[in-house]
Parts: structure tokens; C-alpha cells; sequence
């Protein structure tokens, strides 16, 4: 398509696009009378003269491809709308005069010029003639009028004649009104053109021009007058006001902790339990076991501590202690400095999760706080232990 033509096309699609227009769509009755400029591509490879056909022309054989340049020209088309959907289209034309190219396996060189009329008679059926954007399609017939042939180059001083053709055309087209009744329009064609060609009284064959047309214009629409507006109904006396509404429901508080479910982080608080703003526990702890003279992480150990990294990762407010302790095994100030390693070791376990260090307070309270009987062995497990506190709670 030619690179003016499309510019155009461009500007005329963004007038409309950006124009908020009172617009009137097209009903039966109604007559649509669009011009504009239209370009008309042949399609390549109109014709082809074979050394068979014996062209002879100034005494030398002529053989090789013909083809047509496309051609801009003037268009103007009356449509009358005989149903709200359906339309009869007169489409009229300027003369396209088009350059005529020669191949004969050396380059195209310019063999002459001819021109051609594209009267088309085409229905069409419009999908929304009451809106804004009115897309249709059409089909129907044309009768290409071809004629001032002029020859030159390797056909100079012969004698061209082409023949007039009749063809079926269809179309796309799309209005977009812009006021009451102007509306821009861009439509494409297909013709189907095939117009047998004499040179010097010789028959050389058919020329299939089968043109591509691609139309820019402007409309007007010419309808009957809008009916008047029917008369505003008489106001029925208001009814009186409803009762006000019942007051909403208070916010649900599903674990009773004091804080609404909307800003509940922890839903499932434990009655009883201190919560912070969040809703969350500030009463829960978490303890991890060791085994004797250890503070190597157990598996359950770690299984417990990678709950406690998902909680802390998800709860980015909680901040803690971690409290490493003994059993009376061993010296005092052994087991002080055993139950500082347990503190570290998870500690270091949940950092390694991802936890930041600021977060956590690891310390060791050595056997100083035992929470069972040391004297047997099922004591002894028990106070050999790390324990997890939230401390977050108890700042102003």
C-alpha cells in the first residue's frame, strides 16, 4: 500500500478514535453518500506472452511477464438503505491510469500505460448501522472499463487494445460517525478483472489486473428527520423514605483473643493466652530435647526448629530468646557453657533458615533452672532442653 495513502488512513482512524461524537447511525431510508481517494494494487504477474505465441513487434520476437503499477484515484459511492441492515451500493470512479511493466528475463522496463473505470454495483450488510462503529460487507458485480492503451519501449509503435470485463467484487468496509451525520469510512476491495489483450490485432492472451482497492473517505448520511421526543411522563408522588438500615453486625472475633479477624494473624489463638496487636500468642514456647554431654541437633530436634522458621518467616514482627539449659550432671560451670552451645546451635539453625540474627537472644541458664527431678533419668532428659520464648511482647 502506498505509504501517503496509509498515513492518511492512520490520521483519519485517530480523528475518530479521539472524537466523542452525538452521532446518528443509518436506518432504512436512509441514502449514504461517501468520496475519498482510493489506491488500486493489481495483483503480480498479469499476463505472460510465451516465444510459443510468435508476438513479433518492429520485426523482433516478444516474449516475458506483464504486469500493472497500482494507481491512486478518486471514488465516490451512493448507498440507499432499503432495510435497517441492508443497503444497495453504487460505487463510481475517476480514471486509474496505471504503468505498464515488461519482463523478459532482464528487468522490468515500461512497455506502456493504460487506464481503467471501476463502476460496481455491490449489497451490503451493515452489523451495526445505530452505533457509533459501523463495520458491513458487500458483494455484487463490476464492469472495468479499460482504454487509452499507449505503447512504448519494447512495444513501441504497436497498436494496443484491452478489452472491457465484467467480474464479481466484495468488500469490508467500517464507518465511525463523527457528528450527527458526517462519518469517515476505510474500506478494501477485491475486483475480479480479466480483460483479454490484442496486440497489433493479435490475441496475447488475458490479462488478470484482479485488483486489491483500499478506500479513504468521507460520508454523509441523508435521512428522514428524528422523531420527536416523546412527552416526559407526570412524576408519580415519592414514596416515603425506607427505614434506615439495622446496624451492622460488630467484626468477628473468631478465638476470642480481642483482635478482629480482618487484622488476626493467628486465628487460632489459644483462650487465655496475652496476644499482641497481631493476635498472636504471647505465652506460646517451643523446646527442643538433647541427648547427654551434646548440643548436637536431634532429627526431631530439627524437625521442631524448621516449624519454628516457618512461623518466624511468616511473622515478621516476633522477635525472641533462646534459652540453652542442663541437667545437673557434670560441674556447674561446665554445664553453663553446654547450655550456652545448645542456645547457639539453634540459634545458628534458624539463621541458617533465614532468620535474621537480630531477631533471636541466644544465653545459657546451665542447670540453674531444672523443670524436673534430676535424680532419675527421666528428669534428667527432660531438663536437658533449649527453650523458645517470645520476647516482643513484653516491650512498650
Amino acid at each position: 500500500m502506498n505509504p501517503r495513502y496509509r498515513s492518511l488512513a492512520l490520521a483519519a482512524v485517530a480523528v475518530a478514535c479521539c472524537t466523542q461524537p452525538v452521532v446518528a447511525g443509518a436506518k432504512e431510508g436512509d441514502w449514504l453518500l461517501r468520496g475519498g481517494a482510493a489506491l488500486v494494487d493489481p495483483k503480480s504477474d498479469n499476463l505472460t506472452i510465451s516465444p510459443g505465441q510468435g508476438l513479433i513487434v518492429n520485426g523482433s520476437p516478444v516474449a516475458g511477464d506483464v504486469s500493472m503499477d497500482s494507481a491512486v484515484g478518486a471514488t465516490l459511492e451512493l448507498t440507499y438503505m432499503f432495510r435497517d441492515h441492508w443497503g444497495l451500493e453504487m460505487l463510481g470512479t475517476t480514471p486509474f491510469s496505471h504503468d505498464v511493466d515488461f519482463d523478459s528475463g532482464s528487468g522490468d522496463a515500461g512497455i506502456g500505460k493504460i487506464k481503467q473505470i471501476l463502476p460496481t454495483l455491490s449489497l451490503q450488510y451493515h452489523f451495526n448501522p445505530e452505533g457509533t462503529w459501523r463495520p458491513y460487507i458487500g458483494a455484487g458485480i463490476n464492469y472495468a472499463m479499460l482504454f487509452d492503451e499507449r505503447s512504448q519501449g519494447a512495444l513501441m509503435g504497436a497498436t494496443v487494445r484491452a478489452d472491457d470485463s465484467f467480474g464479481l467484487a466484495g468488500q469490508l468496509g467500517l464507518d465511525v460517525g463523527i457528528t450527527k451525520n458526517f462519518f469517515v469510512n476505510a474500506a478494501v476491495r477485491y475486483m475480479d478483472i480479466e480483460s483479454d489483450i490484442e496486440v497489433n490485432g493479435a490475441d496475447v492472451g488475458s490479462l488478470d489486473v484482479n485488483p486489491v482497492v483500499y478506500q479513504l473517505q468521507l460520508g454523509y448520511r441523508f435521512g428522514r428527520p428524528e422523531p420527536a421526543p416523546a412527552p416526559a411522563p407526570v412524576a408519580a408522588a415519592a414514596p416515603p423514605p425506607p427505614p434506615p438500615p439495622p446496624p451492622p453486625p460488630p467484626p468477628a472475633d473468631s478465638d476470642g483473643d480481642g483482635v478482629v479477624d480482618s487484622a488476626d494473624q493467628c486465628p487460632d489463638t489459644p483462650k487465655g493466652d496475652r496476644v499482641g496487636p497481631q493476635g498472636c500468642s504471647c505465652d506460646v514456647t517451643r523446646q527442643v530435647q538433647f541427648a547427654l554431654n551434646s548440643a548436637e541437633l536431634t532429627d526431631e530436634g530439627r524437625k521442631t526448629l524448621d516449624e519454628v522458621a516457618e512461623t518466624l518467616t511468616r511473622l515478621k514482627f516476633v522477635s525472641g530468646s533462646v534459652v540453652g539449659h542442663t541437667d545437673s550432671s557434670g560441674a556447674e560451670a561446665y554445664n553453663q557453657k553446654l547450655s550456652e552451645r545448645r542456645a547457639q546451635a539453634v540459634a545458628d539453625y534458624l539463621q541458617a533458615k533465614g532468620i535474621a540474627t537480630g531477631r533471636l537472644t541466644a544465653s545459657g541458664a546451665g542447670e540453674s533452672q531444672p523443670v524436673a527431678d534430676n535424680k532419675t533419668k527421666e528428669g534428667r532428659a527432660l531438663n536437658r532442653r533449649v527453650v523458645l520464648k517470645r520476647t516482643d511482647c513484653d516491650r512498650p
